[in-house]
This record gives C-alpha cells, structure tokens and sequence, in this order.
C-alpha cells in the first residue's frame, strides 16, 4: 500500500439521523415502533441476538401509500422502505419501564424484548443483553425518560 498521489473528494453525510431501510418480507411496522436491523433489512426488534438496534420507527415509508400499512414486500417495485430515526433521540415521560426506575438507576442501560417502546423498555437485564439505550431522567416510577442508542453506540456496547 502507498500514500496517494491525487487529491479524492468523496460525498459525505452526518452519520446519525433518519435514514431509510428496506422492510424485511411480510413484517408490519408501526409508527412509534423500536426497530432491529438484520440482514439489510428492518424488522420489529427482538433484543438484538440476530440484530443491530436501528431506532425508532417513524412512521413513513417510501414505496407505500401515504396513510398505508408499512408491510415489507421484498419483491414489490419499488421495495417498500421505512423511515427510521437513529440519531439517538430521547423517549420523554415514559410510564411503564421494567426493572423499578429510581433517581439511582439514571445512567443506568435499558433493554427491550420486543419493538413495543411503551412496554417492552426495562432496566431488568435478564436474559436480555443488547442495551438499546439508558434511564436519562427519572421524576417518579411512572414518569422518566429513557435516551436510546444510535447504531454505533448499540454496537459498541454489544462489544463491549
């Protein structure tokens, strides 16, 4: 390998934000929804065993009607994508996360077994062990806020 000799300019983009996935053949998505990224595709998560976490589900696809059900087709013209933010963002004023929040768990990781962000979040690891993010702000046992993971985050925990 050698150094190069001519100046290269590539095309960039911020590394975080929303970006858009294929949906995985068959799988409903609904706004709101945690999502897990496996074999290219976005899928409901399911505690990252076989998946990287992606974000937040946001609603919108492309290749689907506005308003429609956001169901993977993977041999539709074109490929219905969903839309998912993956910046990291906070979930404000949750009230049903497992494992007994306190003021003494913020910082602590969260986990989830499934994409269902209103119940599914938890401090429990259990058999849990892929963190999506962690307890940002605690106000009472039924109202904290949890701020969830960017891709790369989720991976450097899983490595960790």
């Amino acid at each position: 390998m050698t150094n190069p000799t001519v100046n290269v300019v590539h095309k960039t983009s911020a590394r975080a934000g929303h970006n858009s996935y294929p949906i995985a053949n068959g799988v409903t998505l609904y706004a709101g929804q945690l999502i897990g990224i496996a074999g290219g595709y976005a899928n409901a998560w399911a505690d990252g065993a076989a998946e990287v976490f992606g974000g937040i589900c946001l609603g919108d696809a492309q290749g689907i009607a506005p308003g429609g059900a956001l169901t993977g087709n993977t041999s539709g013209t074109p490929i219905p994508q969903v839309r998912i933010d993956e910046s990291g963002v906070t979930l404000r004023r949750l009230a049903a996360i497992g494992g007994t929040p306190t003021q003494a768990k913020v910082g602590d990781l969260v986990y989830a077994a499934d994409g269902n962000s209103l119940t599914a979040i938890t401090l429990t690891i259990g058999a849990l062990n892929h963190p999506i993010g962690y307890l940002s702000k605690f106000r009472s046992a039924t109202d904290a806020d949890v701020t969830l993971f960017t891709p790369s985050e989720m991976l450097a925990q899983a490595t960790a």
